[in-house]
């Protein structure tokens, strides 16, 4: 390679970044090797940013005063949000650490393009003259302290070099540069006006093959090019191949999973990823790890509200202590906090046993994991005794300590990959603590804060091995040399991109200075230039684009437009089927059925009550799984009052109304003010019993307390206009037994009329509530039947009370007659064949003791009464495997 037998000692060859300062230095030792060479002495290349470091190192130590502090992005950052913390504007914006990133970029780029930050273009908008005043603020900052940002750091080197302070390398070769900022190139300048030679590196113009193609849609390209790349790597093993992804940080993930079927197709293969013989550049953002999204919500559980996701994911992590001899347990404590419906806690909220929820027992970490709980009750005495505020060095420490007494990085043994990420971890740490000399003691959240910015924008991927394939993005793939090169996603609306200006640089001087993203023009000669370069980097070239995004139509790029038009049955492809396909094809199911389980013994306790009716009814595999397995679908939690929330506020209020009033002549014999300031203070009192202590005193529950009082005014007025009643008894218990089931009974409401006869109430909130819900062999509702069957002399009917925002209605069946046509007699129902009240209680009798005995015995058929109805909140599908049943037929 001509390159090579050029360099002279003392030539300096430097990359616009390391993978391509990699890539060099590799085929340098090729070259040497293949000239039959042992040793040979090492080549000085290296990115022009570290060259710009190790300048500075060599004047560290040539120079007699002592240097400014040079400062680290994460440093200049922290600066940046603190000048605009206390800047007048600060009650204006909105995020300020993203406002922070735009103004350290605007004085980045303005430092580049040598353009001063007292220029009077700046002040022609008033974003412009914000930005000067952040901007003075900066630099005062920097003189003041004796400070260096990084984006100065060219004009410091420079100067430095015309005093002869540092002597530059005898010789630069540049490679791979598309651009080269005036900033650079003034150092550059200087170097050469000190007798450095300067040039670059122009590549022999290679032969090549480049077509375009057009796909459907994006996931069909990222198919494509990983099918196209295999069969190649199967034909060609050494080769070197590129897939150059244009977003390649945003699809990574997705880019990933297609690459792994893709290469993975087989079955049989391994699927470890030392058996992928690709590389993707892009990493993630290290809070993405969940090594380090653990340690995070670790340390956010000081906190005074912890959400349920944040606390679901402590107790699902492996990187907590005991977490795989708790791993049951914390399961159950989790399941019982979406019972409690609770959306965000508190570290007390944890620990406390019962306060959670008043309608939720024993729901507390301490009973639940002792071993958490006593490291949580550890984290909150070292966060207590700990002072207010504290340096950044102080506070990391105290990080490390906390996450040391929750256990954190967990039990087990982490991977390679894991020890990589923990590495990258206590490297930001590290760094972090130096911070202390440019923030002023802080907060225990104002210092997380920090860290967690600072974590999130760390993009970091371990280290694999060397492989053939490379999965880059199309800046780091120019000027590298490969043997095959697929470009993608190159339609009109991405190549060129749409300009992206900076906000705080006037648009008339990016545009009269050039400065990056600032006009379509630019954007325009940029990818041009960009092109070439990759156009230069292969043998065979493949540029691709999507027809559609969604229901947008795409077109190929303007700057592709004159390379000839291919199809994809022309370009290699290996054989591949999608892994739903794949499982697909290659199921094998056995049908077992097994609709017996074993029968409760006559010593075994029975629980569930009238539920195991209703479950039997619906579905006797759901009341096996339900009542036996202890099989439930995890609900999730919801904001406010879940409907049964409201159906007990309901009830209560109601019962505390009726303790008042005993009987409608009370009812009928108070005014409307009167019974309304009944109405209101029961509610209220309903309110202070059933809703959960964090709710009260909100202004959801104000309104839902007047929701309540119109319904319940309402119900009053249906009540107004039935027979004389007095209300008997409320929440009234009853025990007996049916089929061998014990059974306790809890009555919304026992009426007795006035010859003394009884009628049961059960109210209801929902909307669907048929009274032939209480017929036929398998009934939904037969909490009532089961009653009237207690007491088959005295009790003459069953209702049920209907309340709610959209119906009032009273409505059953009854021996007696009344003033309202939704209660009917017997006689006008035609769910029965019953022909009087105590033929249908036989009738009842009969069916109950049938389902009964049939959950003794173990009968669990997979039978849903209503396969649309009955399953669609079933949520136990992966366990009853019913569409695989029906799939089966």
């Amino acid at each position: 390679m001509d390159l090579f037998t050029d360099i002279t000692p003392g030539t300096t060859l430097l990359t616009p970044n390391r993978r391509l300062a990699a890539s060099f230095l590799k085929k340098h030792h090729q070259y040497q090797i293949k000239q039959g060479k042992s040793c040979w002495p090492s080549l000085d290349i290296l990115p022009f940013s570290s060259w710009q470091q190790r300048l500075w190192h060599q004047l560290a130590i040539q120079t007699i005063d002592a240097l400014p502090t040079l400062l680290i992005p994460q440093h200049e950052q922290l600066i940046w949000e603190d000048i605009l913390q206390h800047s007048p504007q600060n009650e204006f914006l909105l995020q300020i650490n993203l406002t922070a990133e735009l103004a350290k970029s605007a004085w980045g780029i303005l430092k580049q393009w040598c353009v001063q930050i007292n220029a009077p273009a700046l002040v022609t908008t008033e974003d412009g003259y914000i930005f000067q005043q952040w901007a003075t603020q900066f630099q005062l900052r920097c003189d003041t302290h004796h400070w260096i940002d990084s984006y100065s750091l060219a004009d410091y080197l420079g100067q430095a070099i015309e005093t002869l302070t540092i002597i530059p390398p005898k010789k630069l070769l540049l490679i791979g540069f598309t651009e080269i900022s005036p900033q650079s190139q003034q150092l550059f300048d200087r170097c050469k006006k000190m007798g450095t030679e300067i040039s670059e590196y122009q590549p022999e113009k290679i032969k090549n093959s480049a077509y375009r193609i057009s796909l459907e849609d994006e996931e069909t390209e990222i198919v494509s090019m990983a099918r196209w790349a295999k069969a190649i790597h199967e034909e060609y093993p050494s080769s070197t191949i590129a897939c150059v992804i244009p977003n390649l940080e945003i699809l990574r993930d997705r880019v990933l999973q297609i690459f792994s079927n893709v290469f993975l197709n087989d079955v049989t293969e391994s699927n470890s990823a030392t058996a992928l013989p690709f590389n993707i550049s892009a990493g993630k953002s290290l809070a993405h790890y969940p090594i380090i999204h653990t340690a995070l919500e670790l340390l956010r559980l000081a906190n005074d509200s912890i959400s349920l996701s944040s606390l679901s994911h402590i107790l699902r992590s492996p990187f907590v202590g005991e977490a795989e001899s708790e791993m049951v347990a914390r399961a159950e404590f989790e399941n019982q906090l979406h019972q409690a419906n609770k959306t965000t806690l508190s570290l007390n909220d944890i620990l406390m046993a019962g306060s959670l929820n008043k309608n939720t027992h024993n729901v507390s970490l301490s009973s639940n994991c002792p071993l958490l709980a006593k490291r949580l009750k550890h984290f909150i005495e070292n966060l207590n005794a700990k002072k207010k505020t504290a340096t950044i060095s102080e506070w990391v420490t105290f990080f490390m300590e906390q996450l040391s007494v929750l256990g954190w990085p967990g039990e087990r043994s982490i991977s390679s990959h894991e020890y990589q990420v923990v590495q990258c971890w206590l490297d930001i740490l590290k760094e972090f603590a130096t911070a202390e000399a440019i923030l002023k003691p802080l907060s225990y959240h104002q210092a997380l804060s920090h860290l967690t910015r600072i974590v999130t924008k760390t993009i970091f991927q371990p280290q694999s091995p060397e492989t053939t394939i490379q999965v880059l993005g199309i800046l780091e793939a120019a000027q590298l040399p490969f043997d095959y090169l697929w470009v993608m996603g190159l339609d009109d609306t991405v190549w060129p991109p749409t300009p992206k200006p900076n906000p705080f640089i006037p648009q008339h001087l990016q545009k009269k200075m050039q400065m990056p993203h600032a006009t379509a023009e630019r954007e325009l000669l940029y990818c041009k230039q960009l092109t070439q370069q990759l156009q230069q980097s292969a043998n065979e070239i493949i540029f691709s684009h999507a027809k559609q995004n969604k229901d947008t139509e795409l077109r190929t790029s303007p700057i592709l437009q004159e390379l000839p038009e291919t199809h994809i049955s022309a370009l290699p492809q290996s054989e591949f089927t999608p892994l739903t396909t794949h499982i697909h094809q290659s199921q094998s199911l056995e049908m077992i059925y097994d609709e017996i389980g074993p029968p409760i013994l006559d010593t075994q306790s029975i629980r569930g009550g009238v539920k195991i009716f209703e479950l039997q009814a619906a579905c006797p595999f759901k009341a096996f799984a339900e009542l036996r397995l202890h099989a439930h679908k995890i609900n999730s939690p919801m904001l406010g009052l879940r409907p049964q929330d409201r159906g007990i506020l309901v009830h209560k209020t109601l019962e505390i109304i009726w303790q008042i009033l005993k009987d409608q002549t009370t009812l009928l014999n108070h005014d409307e003010l009167s019974l309304l300031n009944i109405v209101r203070n029961s509610v209220e009192k309903a309110i202070l019993i059933t809703a959960d202590a964090s709710m009260r005193n909100t202004r959801y529950l104000t309104l839902e307390a007047q929701r309540l009082e119109k319904i319940t005014m309402e119900w009053l007025e249906l009540e107004k206009q039935r027979s004389y009643f007095k209300v008997h008894a409320q929440e009234e218990e009853r025990t007996m037994t049916i089929g061998n089931i014990p059974i306790r009974l809890r009555i919304d409401r026992i009426d007795e009329t006035d010859d003394g006869k009884k009628l049961i109430i059960d109210y209801k909130t929902g909307k669907n509530n048929a009274l032939k819900a209480w017929f036929g062999d398998r009934p939904d509702e037969p909490q009532l039947p089961i009653y009237c069957i207690s007491d088959p002399e005295n009790i003459v009917g069953i209702l049920f009370g209907q309340i709610n925002i959209e119906k009032i209605e009273l409505k059953g069946i009854s021996q007696l007659p009344n003033h309202l046509s939704s209660i009917k007699n017997l006689s006008d129902i035609t769910y029965t064949q019953a022909d009087n009240w105590m033929e249908q209680i036989d009738i009842w009798q009969s069916t109950l003791e049938k389902l009964g005995t049939e959950f003794c015995n173990g009968y669990a058929q997979v039978d849903p009464k209503d396969p649309v109805e009955t399953c669609a909140y079933c949520g136990l599908q992966s366990l009853c495997r019913i569409n695989d049943s029906c799939s089966s037929h």
